[in-house]
């Protein structure tokens, strides 16, 4: 019913979401984009109720690290079953709405989750690689200032800042999906053996082009699972 009333009365973002998905999925049917919504509801109607994911290999972010997650599925829900299964420092933009923001942010501090703005903390992110921390970045989202690196085959402008701390520590990389299946939420963390170019600026350009082959992977695995409803391809600079 949720996916129902979002579609036909409470189209909000639907061009944006039919747009975005026809970009990446021409062959599938966009009506599949209820499911989106119904999941995301869902997903925190579960959080609140005290439902967590099952988390699998964390045992392989042991000493810390740099890893990659994205918006697919119940997010919050994952990040809040990660956070209590291994140290976690997150960067997070929280939601418009105060009384969300408010609710969220609790749920994710409670967790042990670490939370840094997004601008201006890269200085604390690196202080958490020093404790032996996961530090997490969520890249799977429209960067303004960010480079061109190609998304589903077009170009989309996306952070750097995953890449260049990268280069800069060497620290192991990790990639985290999650997914629901049979009415259970699952989190998997998996190492991802990139290597690293010496020269700066290629490293930079190469580890934010690998980012967005990785995110690719994880939605086309469920491609109504991820958060269709954002502009991702919007190029406010043209």
């Amino acid at each position: 019913m949720i996916g129902w009333l979002w579609w036909w009365l409470l189209p909000i973002r639907k061009g944006i979401a039919i747009t975005n998905y026809a970009r990446a999925f021409p062959e599938r049917d966009p009506r599949e984009l209820r499911r989106t919504v119904r999941e995301i509801v869902v997903g925190y109607l579960e959080l609140l109720l005290g439902r967590r994911a099952v988390v699998h290999d964390a045992s392989i972010v042991d000493g810390g690290g740099l890893a990659l997650a994205g918006h697919l599925g119940a997010w919050d829900l994952a990040l809040v079953s990660g956070a209590e299964a291994y140290p976690i420092t997150i960067f997070v933009k929280p939601p418009a709405n105060r009384i969300a923001a408010w609710i969220v942010e609790r749920l994710r501090r409670r967790s042990g989750a670490e939370l840094l703005p997004p601008h201006h903390a890269m200085e604390a992110a690196y202080g958490a690689l020093e404790r032996k921390r996961v530090v997490v970045f969520v890249q799977d989202q429209r960067h303004n200032r960010g480079i061109d690196v190609p998304f589903f085959g077009t170009p989309a402008l996306t952070s750097p800042a995953f890449a260049a701390m990268a280069w800069r520590t060497k620290a192991p990389l990790f990639g985290i999906r999650q997914w629901k299946e049979a009415d259970v939420h699952h989190v998997r963390v998996e190492r991802l053996d990139w290597p690293i170019p010496e020269e700066r600026d290629e490293a930079v350009r190469l580890l934010t082009e690998r980012s967005q082959q990785f995110y690719e992977s994880a939605i086309r695995e469920r491609p109504w699972s991820w958060l269709w409803l954002h502009d991702r391809w919007k190029h406010p600079r043209q």
